[in-house]
């Protein structure tokens, strides 16, 4: 269990690094990344709505506080960083590594995050004094 959460918070703090300097960099360099998302065919008015939800997601998956809405904001990351890795692709824009590499940081959070749930809910029921 206490490997499983290891793993959690090691890939969640990773993770959790890249979106937040990846909506810090959208601010900083703002021309930039309008260019590359005209260049990808997205319209500009998606980088503040796409910073807005990266950080009220990134936000709710370390609140953790209801499975039902952690699950959509799983999907959501899921479907914004594979969409982007395919329009690098398409484009030839890039390739898309980064969307690559955080998919697989997302894919790891969500995994161990599931099995420390699962362990939670396991050592609740067990009465006290005994040992998981």
């Amino acid at each position: 269990m206490k490997t499983n959460r290891l793993y959690f918070l090691i890939a969640l703090s990773i993770f959790s690094i890249t979106i937040i300097s990846a909506v810090i960099n959208s601010i900083i360099n703002y021309d930039t990344v309008a260019e590359t998302f005209t260049t990808l065919g997205y319209p500009t008015y998606l980088i503040e709505i796409l910073g807005f939800a990266q950080i009220f997601g990134l936000a709710l998956i370390l609140l953790n506080k209801d499975q039902w809405y952690v699950e959509w904001v799983y999907a959501g990351f899921f479907m914004n960083l594979s969409l982007g890795c395919i329009a690098h692709l398409a484009t030839e824009q890039g390739n898309g590594a980064s969307a690559v590499v955080c998919l697989m940081l997302l894919w790891v959070t969500y995994i161990q995050g599931k099995k420390v749930r699962e362990s939670k809910k396991e050592t609740v029921g067990l009465p006290l004094g005994s040992a998981a």
